[in-house]
């Protein structure tokens, strides 16, 4: 199966999934990545407005870079290197908090587990299709934070509705509500329609299998 079909096959599911506990593990991920980004701008100095944007702007770009790296010979160590951010940013995370929390050390366990599972049985397709997860949880989570948390905050009717929601770390939107007179919404959809050109571009780029 070509790069562009398991793109396409993960992002779907992954929509579907998002707001459960099965993609806990991606959640973590992204989040410390997320975090990273505000940490920096903060520390800096910089206003949420600007924190908002490095924000996007750092996921959109490690998502690119990602897609980059798929159909190359770094594809199938992508899991691995993903899952080892991951931990090492919940361990300092930890050290820096003075507790751990619980579930998501479990999760991520669980998660590294798989992942070397797939090194130690050398299964080149799957790892391939958990580049492909850990790529494409990037892009669920830009559409969750830019278009159904907007929208969630509407009505309460919708914020029990949309579960894709819910263990969701990724605040882009709520900083720029009211700006111009524009709703939070609004203002979404207007990134994630700038955060699309690029993503749909390499995902459908013809790619091997």
């Amino acid at each position: 199966m070509r790069s562009n079909e398991r793109a396409g096959i993960v992002s779907v599911i992954m929509l579907f999934l998002w707001g459960t506990l099965l993609t806990e593990p991606f959640h973590i991920f992204v989040d410390y990545i997320a975090g990273a980004a505000r940490l920096s701008i903060r520390g800096l100095g910089g206003k949420e407005i600007i924190s908002s944007l490095a924000e996007y702007g750092i996921l959109l770009l490690v998502m690119v870079l990602m897609q980059k790296l798929i159909n190359t010979k770094l594809e199938t160590y992508m899991p691995c290197a993903a899952a080892i951010v991951s931990t090492v940013a919940f361990c300092f995370k930890s050290v820096t908090d003075g507790h751990i929390d619980l579930k998501k050390g479990i999760s991520l366990a669980v998660s590294v587990a798989v992942v070397m599972l797939l090194y130690i049985i050398k299964n080149e397709s799957l790892l391939k299709w958990a580049a492909a997860v850990y790529t494409y949880s990037i892009s669920t989570a830009l559409v969750t934070a830019l278009i159904f948390v907007p929208l969630s905050k509407m009505n309460g009717t919708l914020d029990k509705i949309l579960y894709i929601t819910r263990y969701n770390g990724v605040n882009i939107t709520g900083a720029f509500a009211g700006i111009a007179g524009l709703p939070e919404i609004v203002w979404g959809l207007f990134f994630a329609i700038v955060a699309s050109f690029p993503i749909i571009f390499f995902a459908t780029k013809k790619g091997k299998a």
